[in-house]
């Protein structure tokens, strides 16, 4: 184990540009010195500083949080149409099938999906292009 540790250190020591032989050994406090574990006269902050950031950093993520859902819908390519409003989705029709899987058909952005949902999760198929409804006309 010491010979590997030996062989370990020569090695790190090589590639650091030092030469074995200049290389200090270190003891116990100085080799926990290079990690920040030893003792130093560097005071901790105290309870009120913690808090403050604590307080800080909560503020923070509340406010990006806020941010993310006003105005974040407005980032993101497919939710909202051309002019800036969402997209009107249309439940089209529902079906429960045995097995407890049930089926929803929605129509959204001109196009119909189907959405069937199981214990084991949600899918979804993407079935065409929505039918063009034709001009209601008077009749003779």
């Amino acid at each position: 184990m010491r010979l590997i540790s030996t062989l370990c250190g020569l090695f790190c020591g090589c590639l650091a540009g030092a030469s074995p032989a200049a290389a200090p050994v270190k003891t116990g406090a100085e080799k926990l010195h290079d990690f920040g574990l030893s003792g130093s006269n560097v005071g901790t902050p105290g309870y009120g500083r913690v808090l403050v950031a604590f307080a800080l950093i909560v503020a923070l993520a509340w406010g990006m949080t806020w941010i993310l859902r006003r105005y974040g819908a407005r980032f993101r390519p497919g939710v909202m149409g051309a002019t800036g409003v969402a997209a009107p989705i249309r439940h089209l029709a529902r079906n429960t099938l045995p097995g407890g899987i049930s089926c929803h058909v929605i129509e959204t952005q001109g196009r119909q999906v189907l959405i069937t949902v199981s214990r084991h999760g949600v899918a979804s198929v993407l079935l065409g292009e929505a039918p063009v409804a034709a001009p209601a006309s008077a009749a003779p």
